[in-house]
């Protein structure tokens, strides 16, 4: 049995598939441990234990050559009772940024001393007026 220019392009196809499947996988399993790490530090919740692919496209790096660049979604709670997006992007092997949708802060931060113009935040009424309205200005 003799093979063909058709049965060696299939098999090189075949080969080149499985090589961008298994490299797919490493690369989501950086951007994984990136998002969960980058969670623990944010001190929110990585919810589902996953990421999506959102986006890949080829792209330029910092080296000049031509690189995979890839966008994954995962989703985190900052207190527990709803969900935000976050996004991950990757540049080959390395991840280039970390982004999380803004977010509720958890009710620790009330009870810091947060000033604005020298007026404590818990000070301030909701409509914005306090007795002396030239501390704000």
């Amino acid at each position: 049995m003799t093979l063909s220019l058709t049965h060696i392009l299939i098999l090189l196809s075949g080969f080149g598939a499985a090589l961008y499947f298994f490299a797919e996988l490493r690369v989501r399993e950086i951007a994984l441990e990136s998002a969960r790490a980058h969670c623990t530090k944010m001190g929110v919740q990585f919810l589902d234990q996953s990421v999506g692919s959102y986006r890949v496209w080829l792209k330029r790096g910092k080296d000049k050559k031509l690189h995979i660049w890839r966008s994954y979604q995962f989703e985190f709670a900052s207190m527990g009772d709803e969900r935000y997006t976050g996004n991950i992007i990757t540049l080959g092997k390395l991840v280039e940024s970390i982004q999380l949708q803004a977010h509720k802060l958890p009710a620790a931060i009330d009870s810091m001393d947060v000033t604005v113009n020298g007026v404590p935040v818990n000070d301030i009424p909701s409509n914005g007026q306090t007795e002396n309205n030239d501390k704000l200005h």
